[in-house]
């Protein structure tokens, strides 16, 4: 699916501590207009991952999965955070009656869990796509690309 302008870093997680020093060391590089696409099984560390960036960057709120919700909103650190569970959305026009694409227009940093169900990919330029692995209870494999478009 990738083409031009791919970058690809990956990292080994051997402890929970581990991936909360991986998730700093990205939050570090945050501008803060990022869409920031999550892939993994359930369990893999999706909803872990976002709560060490937005701690990271100095959000104290208490970050939890939005699969019910769609969709959380939070302030209060570096930039605000918009987290998004797409495991519900069944295709492009639920995804459009949402509200989604006008969301990706606001200032702040846009996780995304699940957004292969919808080809999430196919629609963007710019993105970053997060894939964690579980290779154990703790351990994880983490492979960040990045894709810039033309």
């Amino acid at each position: 699916m990738f083409t031009e302008g791919l970058i690809k870093l990956k990292h080994i997680s051997n402890s929970i501590n581990d991936t909360e020093k991986i998730a700093e060391q990205f939050a570090n590089n945050l501008k803060g207009s990022e869409i920031i696409l999550l892939e993994g099984d359930l369990g893999a560390g999706k909803t872990f991952f976002v709560k060490s960036v937005a701690k990271s960057i100095g959000c104290s709120d208490v970050i939890t999965s939005p699969t019910f919700t769609l969709m959380q909103t939070y302030s209060g650190g570096e930039f605000t955070i918009f987290h998004f569970d797409l495991y519900r959305i069944k295709n492009f026009i639920e995804l459009e009656n949402f509200g989604f694409f006008e969301y990706l227009e606001e200032d702040g940093i846009k996780f995304v869990e699940w957004a292969e169900r919808v080809n999430l990919e196919s629609m963007l330029d710019n993105y970053i796509k997060i894939n964690i692995e579980k290779t154990g209870e703790f351990s994880r494999v983490i492979e960040i690309f990045y894709k810039k478009g033309e």
